[in-house]
Parts: C-alpha cells; sequence; structure tokens
C-alpha cells in the first residue's frame, strides 16, 4: 500500500485589523504571500496538486504555489473557514460591547453561537464531509492551502480528538 502525504497550510496573516474575519474575503500582501511561497519550495515536499479555500487569502497563494511549481488546483468551498455571523469581518476593538457573547462562544463554542453565524456543529460537519471527499478521491500526495479553524477541524478528524472540546481553539498553536 502506497503512502500519501496530505499537507495542511494556513493562509498568512491578512493585511487588516485582528478580528473574526471568518468568510470576509480579505487578503494577505503580496510580499508575504511571496515568502511563504518560497519557504514551501526550499522544503521540497512532492506534491501532484493543491486544493484551497476559495477565499483570496487561501486562494492567492495556491494560486502562487500551482504556478510556480505547475500543479493543478481546484478550491474546494466547504474549506472556508467558519462563518462567525453578524460578528465576521469585524475587528474586535468593534466588537468591546459584546465581549460576553464573545467569551461565551471562546469558553464554549460548541454551545454558544455567535449571532446569524454558522455552529460549530455545522462548521465541523462541513469541513468533515469536504475531508472525507478529498481523501476519498486522493491518489497522491497533495496540499490543502486552508484556515486555521478547518486545520483544527480536519486534525480533529483526523486524531480521534473531540471537536467540541474548547481547548482545542484555545491551545491549539498552528503555524
Amino acid at each position: 500500500m502506497k503512502t500519501l502525504n496530505i499537507y495542511l497550510m494556513r493562509h498568512g496573516k491578512v493585511d487588516a485589523a485582528p478580528g473574526l474575519h471568518g468568510q470576509t474575503d480579505l487578503k494577505v500582501k503580496e510580499a508575504e504571500q511571496q515568502q511563504i511561497a518560497m519557504a514551501w519550495e526550499t522544503k521540497g515536499y512532492d506534491v501532484a496538486g493543491i486544493i484551497s479555500s476559495p477565499l483570496s487569502r487561501c486562494h492567492d497563494l495556491a494560486q502562487i504555489l500551482a504556478e510556480q511549481q505547475l500543479l493543478p488546483m481546484t478550491t474546494e468551498d466547504d474549506l472556508q473557514e467558519m462563518d462567525f455571523g453578524d460578528f465576521d469581518g469585524m475587528p474586535f476593538d468593534l466588537l468591546t460591547e459584546h465581549w460576553k457573547k464573545l467569551d461565551a462562544f471562546w469558553q464554549s463554542p460548541a454551545h454558544h453561537s455567535l449571532p446569524n453565524a454558522e455552529s460549530l456543529s455545522t462548521f465541523s460537519q462541513r469541513v468533515s464531509r469536504a475531508w472525507s471527499q478529498i481523501i476519498n478521491d486522493i491518489n497522491d500526495n497533495l496540499l490543502i492551502v486552508t484556515h486555521g479553524g478547518v486545520i483544527r477541524i480536519i486534525l480533529a478528524h483526523v486524531l480521534g480528538v473531540d471537536w467540541r472540546n474548547p481547548q482545542w481553539y484555545s491551545t491549539l498553536a498552528i503555524g
């Protein structure tokens, strides 16, 4: 049986104030995208294709990598970050009056949704569905360019970790 590798890459720092960016389509500075692409290339990982979230912060990086390495690239809508509803795209400094709701969400995201947001359960189901499709279709090494929340759900799925555990979202460092 052939061993296949799937590499998970998080997008770079968005060119915006810190906040709940979720599905808001923000960009990463071009220079940073190029640095990430060069760092990836120096690793020498052998992949046959790239799958990306359609959001610019991932898609732009995936496009650079695909062009540099002459690889096919596809997008997968279900690899988008969680939709934070009314708070999506808002900088933290504009959310100060909502700290109680935010704190409840951070303390127990499986039990406290944000206003008009995707629930953690729905988010997990969406990402798990995409992951299952990817691993069913894979026949060679692959790079997935996506978001921190998506990577957490994939890792929870692969490692058998309870995705509802709030520590999974507050202590897992993804770099």
